[in-house]
């Protein structure tokens, strides 16, 4: 393992919830007529958050299924891609079998590269990570939790609810019997600030990896985060507040971060306008114009 560090590139902005927004805590005390499904709270502030956790899984979720749907025409650009087929044999039970989903879990089939080299190769695993049979390969990018913002605090503080509390009947299809359940939710409209660290490793990767986050972006905005999403919860929208390219001289004090102009800009105009955007940043990091 050679790796190498050239700078951070260090995204913020808010995540606002369109919809009614989910991610379930553990309950510590049964209550009659309480909430059976509550949302997971800063321990300290007793506030909801989102856990960097489940914003990497369902970005990484979500690229993971467009790669897998795309192979062909990703082999030429990831030379990974080409060993993984349409074989059969995950339905015999074994691993690493030559599927892009080779590794067996709990609840199914998922993909990690199998060795370092590979990872290195494949748009997924290094963007995100890997722990394969033969060696770790670590993700490049970081998501912090996703805590209210201040506008959001200030509204707790005046006694405004955050949370709603939603009840849910499931049917039974054969008795009809009734079986309600209360599901706690952070109300539509709130926003949380957010932060995403991308480490550039390789000049040869960063634009392809930063690429790929930002389509990884745009595909959870049109699915969901959190649980219930085809029931309606967990619509959410990226909104860019800064991005900066922070070099090693910066880490010393010797330069500052250099700016990417997309305050609010959406991903779409971001990806399509890349290179006016990171023109400054492409220079920084002794990249032609052209490449």
């Amino acid at each position: 393992m050679d790796r190498k560090f050239y700078g951070k590139l260090v995204v913020k902005g808010k995540i606002k919830a369109l919809t009614g927004l989910h991610i379930g805590a553990q309950r510590d005390i049964s209550e009659i007529g309480g909430i059976d499904n509550p949302v997971i709270r800063d321990p300290s502030t007793g506030l909801p958050y989102i856990p960097g956790s489940s914003i990497k899984g369902r970005l990484r979720a979500s690229f993971e299924i467009l790669v897998n749907s795309t192979l062909d025409e990703l082999k030429n650009k990831y030379p990974s891609l080409a060993n993984y087929n349409a074989g059969s044999c995950m339905s015999e039970g074994k691993e690493n079998c030559g599927k892009f989903f080779n590794k067996r879990v709990t609840r199914g089939w998922i993909h990690v590269c199998r060795d370092y080299n590979t990872a290195l190769n494949c748009p997924v695993c290094r963007l995100f990570g890997a722990s394969g049979d033969e060696t770790n390969f670590p993700s490049r990018i970081i998501v912090r939790d996703a805590f209210l913002t201040e506008e959001w605090k200030e509204r707790w503080r005046r006694g405004e609810d955050l949370t709603e509390a939603k009840i849910e009947v499931a049917i039974d299809r054969v008795t009809s019997q009734a079986n309600p359940r209360t599901n706690e939710r952070v109300i539509a409209g709130t926003e949380f600030d957010f932060e995403i660290i991308y480490n550039v490793e390789d000049l040869k990767h960063w634009q392809d990896d930063i690429k790929n986050l930002f389509t990884a972006m745009k595909l959870l905005e049109d699915s969901y985060l959190g649980g219930s999403g085809s029931r309606g919860y967990g619509k959410v929208r990226f909104i860019f507040d800064s991005l900066e390219l922070r070099t090693k001289e910066y880490y010393k004090g010797e330069a500052e971060p250099i700016k990417v102009p997309v305050k609010e800009k959406s991903m779409e105009s971001i990806v399509k306008d890349f290179d006016e955007l990171f023109s400054e940043v492409k220079k920084t990091l002794k990249i032609p114009e052209a490449q």
